[in-house]
């Protein structure tokens, strides 16, 4: 699934595939260079292993917070509903340099979030953390379960306790995020913890009758739309026991009556993309993984518009989707990337990208064009404007999508390719594109040509999925049961 190599930026065109015909052009060719401790909120317990922030002399000369102003926040996955992973806040980079390191008490699969002056932190320990943005101390933290050991009847995370991204609610002034564990029986639990202090203000289990929490996980992050925070699931890695893809939606008051939407598959077909749902609107798009019976259509490698209530509003599924399903070749392991004009773009592990009439998806004229855009998507994507970066197996790609005029499909053109490294969901900061590699590297590419401007190591980590975020010249990298902050972006 995965190739090794040397590092190459190309800007070579891809072929179409046969669905439907579409012009690849290449616009630009490029070259490319080559501690403090934690205090708990009242009645809570002590974190096993007490957490710890070191700093670099640069930490002292930068003022506190981030930056000023709401736009620094990042408080939901790739900072906005629609995933669009573009940080507003942040210059062009100048000097990067790490400026602290905070350890906390479990592996980070989270992607970070920032609300003001701080920045929330969630680990599968269970443990969730507010550190202060300019020199990494823990503000508070909430140590709120013990999460799941191993003994998993399959799966890649040990333990396994809060995966998906959190959501900030800024306007109420609450965190809302999901737990794993296993007593007093297997569960999820959504929680509501105050922003401030991180005492709860509710909580309640959130697997739904019919649903086998010892077969789901939930690694898709949670959003906000309208009156409720949505929650998606799918299962372990290695596609064991009986898991359905499923879309709860609860209150934001904290009670009354859940929404779900559970995929229409004898089994399977997860939501498990690290970005969970995007939203338009109030529309909630997301895509599924490979579903059984192989030769059913149902919602198996699909991509799915929502209402609120989690009603199918329109639905797309490619043409191929038996061969998808039967080798493994989810459409679902990236989430829908919400362009202008209504369209939408989705690529999965075959590498082909659709381009897709959001209002439509599965309608007539729902799939306006498609291309083979590299050896397979996998993670997340960030979007500015019509241009698309998406996270391959072994690449990292850029695309821009234009609309086509007096009925003509759009165009799907390649802007620049690095290739030879194991990027993780890409971000946009200062015109620059942002990504933490899952063997060890953190890396700069300009969004214009794909020129790399930075380069460091970083810690390798577990997760397939290093999910990284800004706010104004700082970035927030999670390596493994640390974050690590850049300053200087």
């Amino acid at each position: 699934m995965k190739r090794r190599g040397g590092r190459t930026v190309s800007t070579r065109g891809f072929a179409p595939v046969s669905l439907v015909p579409v012009l690849v052009a290449v616009l630009l060719a490029a070259g490319c260079t080559s501690g403090t401790t934690a205090s708990n909120a009242t009645g809570t317990e002590q974190p096993p292993s007490p957490p710890t922030a070191t700093s670099s002399p640069v930490s002292s000369a930068v003022p506190r917070g981030a930056a000023a102003g709401q736009d620094a926040d990042w408080p939901t996955y790739d900072r906005t509903a629609d995933r669009g992973g573009v940080s507003v806040s942040s210059p062009a980079p100048g000097t990067v340099r790490s400026s602290w390191t905070a350890s906390v008490d479990g592996a980070v699969y989270a992607q970070p979030l920032v609300v003001g002056s701080e920045v929330i932190v969630a680990t599968e320990n269970d443990t969730v953390y507010a550190l202060d943005a300019s020199t990494g101390a823990v503000s508070w933290s909430r140590h709120l379960a013990t999460p799941v050991p191993s003994g998993l009847p399959c799966g890649n995370i040990d333990p396994s306790g809060i995966t998906g991204t959190p959501v900030a609610d800024v306007a109420t002034g609450r965190l809302w995020l999901v737990t794993f564990t296993a007593q007093p029986t297997y569960r999820h639990t959504l929680w509501a913890l105050n922003l401030a202090t991180g005492q709860t203000v509710s909580q309640r289990p959130i697997d739904v009758s019919g649903s086998d929490p010892l077969a789901q996980q939930e690694r898709g992050a949670l959003v906000l739309l309208g009156s409720r925070v949505y929650v998606p699931f799918g299962g372990l890695d290695g596609d064991c026991s009986d898991y359905k893809g499923r879309v709860l939606g609860a209150p934001l008051s904290g009670s009354g009556p859940l929404v779900s939407f559970t995929t229409d598959n004898q089994r399977q077909a997860g939501i498990w993309a690290p970005p969970g749902e995007s939203v338009r609107d109030d529309s909630l798009y997301l895509a599924t993984g490979n579903g059984t019976p192989y030769d059913q259509v149902d919602d198996s490698d699909s991509v799915l518009r929502l209402s609120p209530d989690l009603t199918v509003e329109s639905r797309f599924t490619p043409a191929n989707f038996e061969s998808l399903s039967a080798d493994d070749q989810d459409l679902g392991s990236t989430a829908p990337a919400l362009l202008p004009d209504g369209l939408v773009f989705q690529v999965g592990k075959e590498g082909v990208g659709y381009v897709l009439d959001g209002t439509q998806l599965g309608g007539t004229g729902g799939e306006l064009t498609s291309a083979s855009v590299c050896e397979g998507g996998f993670g997340g994507d960030a979007v500015d404007g019509s241009t698309v970066v998406f996270s391959c197996y072994d690449s990292l790609r850029a695309l821009q999508v234009t609309p086509g005029q007096g009925g003509a499909a759009p165009r799907l053109s390649v802007l620049w390719s690095v290739t030879g490294l194991s990027p993780g969901p890409p971000i946009i900061a200062g015109g620059v594109v942002w990504d933490a590699g899952r063997k060890g590297t953190l890396a700069g590419y300009r969004l214009s040509n794909g020129q790399q401007v930075f380069s460091a190591p970083i810690a390798p980590v577990d997760s397939d999925f290093p999910s990284l975020s800004a706010s104004g010249s700082r970035l927030f990298v999670p390596e493994g049961s640390k974050v690590v902050s850049y300053l200087g972006i």
